[in-house]
């Protein structure tokens, strides 16, 4: 008794600054996360002790040398404060995109963000921050070494069973997000893209394509694909449109479904070595514009910078924000480009139908009803979680026919392609959202618009395209078909 009586003080102490750092910093991951009812609400709260318990044990080890916990701990708890306030007010994502605009962003820029509400957060973390540093004095750090040790190596190891079970769990919240973030932007990228193509010819006609990608939408829920529900009744209706029903791709999430489709690599066949098809439009003499509502990834961010122009909408706020833009913000930035050039591919990179769904579309779209409450899934019916992601898809119908309706107005002969990345699970053998097994992901929406100027002027293209919709096809058709599309030929 009289020993633990001895650890009574370094046991207050541990417990004093894990409460903090959930405050100041951990708890910033969880702040906007919508749930509904006692259930979903304690496990997520067992979700953020979890978490913390990994944080409790970097702490326990960082308090046991006293001039690197006064030096190290503080510094990472400003830095760390610095990043969690931005996700507390404004629910921005802690990215490798976030980490690259802090890095390279010029110092009067970073002073604008410096707002009073910024500056009381840092100033009473700061206060904070002092309190612990006196407590920290009155306590003996190695008092009882022997005892905590084992706890907090367990608490260590947490990480890697947690990472092992549902990878992203832990490295996507704060404060591991900014190390993953960091480590991302200082790390090569895989992926080898080739330059030294020997051959492009492209005919002299001016030509727009606007190439939409999509995010979690599968065919089977398109009503013009015969839906039971009526999710595309404007796409329906448009005379020059094709639909692949029966498209097929073998990459389920997006880090390996977008760079297969925007270079010439093939689903059964690896190279070393892979051809973006915006270096080949560049090579062309054919504009290239990407605007992204996605953060760009390690897996396809060189690629996407073989662009000649690079805009992205709601740049520091990734899929895991549940205060993302609508992809309607996508619009305006296309407005401006269309304007510019009569060559062009433009690219439009939706954040679609991915996960959280309430949050992809405005209310004027919940057309069926109930929707999901929580983001705690199997606290949701198979109708809430179906109803949300048949008005997600009702959006897209709205936003496909914007980008339509844009280029109808086009004299020059234009057309519109949308693919989606990869399907969506929504309860089949109990599985749900996506990068896992499943039929249902391995079949995505496709579709190829063709303007009346287009459709006049190169009616061999079209009839070539009309006569692949029934056919099986897999999403190798892609790379190729932009580049016919444009009326480009090139030679590795």
């Amino acid at each position: 008794m009289e020993k633990l009586r001895s650890l009574k003080p370094n046991i207050l102490f541990h417990l004093l600054l894990n409460a903090v750092v959930v405050i100041f910093i951990t708890g910033a991951s969880y702040y906007h996360t919508p749930l509904e009812g006692l259930k979903d609400k304690l496990i997520y709260f067992l979700h953020l002790l979890a978490l913390q318990s990994i944080v409790a044990g970097i702490l326990y080890f960082l308090s046991l040398q006293k001039w690197l916990f006064r030096i190290g701990f503080s510094i990472l708890f400003l830095l760390f404060c610095s990043f969690s306030f931005w996700a507390y007010s404004q629910d921005v994502s802690v990215t490798p995109g976030l980490i690259q605009a802090i890095l390279e962003t010029q110092p009067d820029i970073v002073m604008d963000v410096i707002t009073l509400p910024y500056a009381l957060f840092m100033a009473a973390a700061a206060l904070v921050l002092v309190f612990l540093l006196k407590r920290y004095k009155s306590i003996q750090p190695r008092r009882g070494f022997l005892g905590f040790l084992i706890p907090a190596l367990l608490c260590l190891a947490f990480f890697f069973f947690i990472e092992n079970i549902r990878p992203g769990s832990v490295k996507n919240r704060l404060p591991y997000n900014i190390v993953a973030g960091v480590s991302t932007y200082f790390s090569t990228p895989n992926l080898k893209l080739r330059t030294d193509f020997l051959e492009v010819k492209r005919s002299q006609d001016a030509i727009k394509v606007v190439f939409v990608l999509g995010e979690t939408v599968r065919a089977d829920h398109l009503g013009l694909n015969g839906y039971h529900r009526a999710t595309t009744p404007l796409l329906a209706a448009e005379k020059n449109l094709i639909s692949f029903k029966y498209l097929y791709t073998s990459n389920t999430y997006t880090a390996t479904s977008v760079p297969q489709i925007l270079t010439d690599r093939n689903l059964f066949e690896e190279k070393e070595s892979y051809t973006s098809v915006y270096s080949i439009a560049n090579k062309a003499e054919v504009a290239t514009t990407w605007i992204g509502n996605q953060t760009l990834e390690k897996s396809f961010s060189p690629i996407v910078e073989t662009n000649d122009n690079i805009i992205l909408v709601d740049a520091f706020k990734s899929e895991f924000s549940f205060r993302k833009a609508l992809d309607e913000a996508l619009l305006a930035p296309l407005d401006s480009i269309l304007r510019k050039q009569s060559e062009q591919l433009i690219t439009l990179h939706m954040i679609g139908s991915h996960w959280w769904y309430e949050n992809r579309y405005s209310d004027s779209f919940r057309k069926y009803t109930p929707v999901i409450d929580s983001k705690y899934v199997p606290s949701q019916s198979k109708e809430q979680m179906i109803n949300s992601y048949d008005n997600t898809i009702h959006y897209l119908d709205f936003f496909l026919d914007s980008v339509i309706e844009r280029l109808k107005e086009e004299k020059t002969p234009s057309v519109m392609v949308y693919v989606s990345d990869h399907g969506e699970l929504l309860g089949e053998d109990g599985k749900w959202l996506h990068a896992q097994p499943g039929e249902a992901l391995e079949n995505p929406a496709f579709l190829v618009w063709f303007s009346d100027e287009y459709t006049k002027k190169y009616p061999e293209h079209v009839s070539e395209i009309q006569s692949k919709g029934a056919s099986q096809v897999t999403t190798d058709m892609v790379y190729p078909l932009l580049l016919k599309l444009l009326s480009i030929d090139y030679v590795n």
